[in-house]
């Protein structure tokens, strides 16, 4: 199977780092490039990944505290007019 490219597109500063990384390294750019994702993506990966739980609404934690404006509730809103 052969390898696909993959462009990666970087700005500057990224770019500048990558290069110095290599000249201290002895290594070319793209050995660079893929030992740092091999370390990298492990740690992006558990810093994105969703939440196993979905996240509360605000009006969760607002109903929860005492004072904080009326529980949300229908009968304390009144009809509109232009029902």
């Amino acid at each position: 199977m052969k390898n696909p490219i993959l462009p990666v597109p970087v700005d500057g500063e990224l770019k500048g780092l990558i290069k110095d990384a290599a000249q201290r390294t002895k290594l070319s750019q793209a050995d660079v490039m893929r030992s740092a994702l091999r370390i990298g993506v492990p740690e992006v990966v558990k810093r994105l990944k969703g939440r196993k739980q979905p996240r509360r609404p605000l009006t969760y934690y607002m109903d929860a505290f005492a004072g904080l404006g009326p529980k949300r509730n229908r009968e304390l809103v009144k009809p509109s007019r232009f029902r």
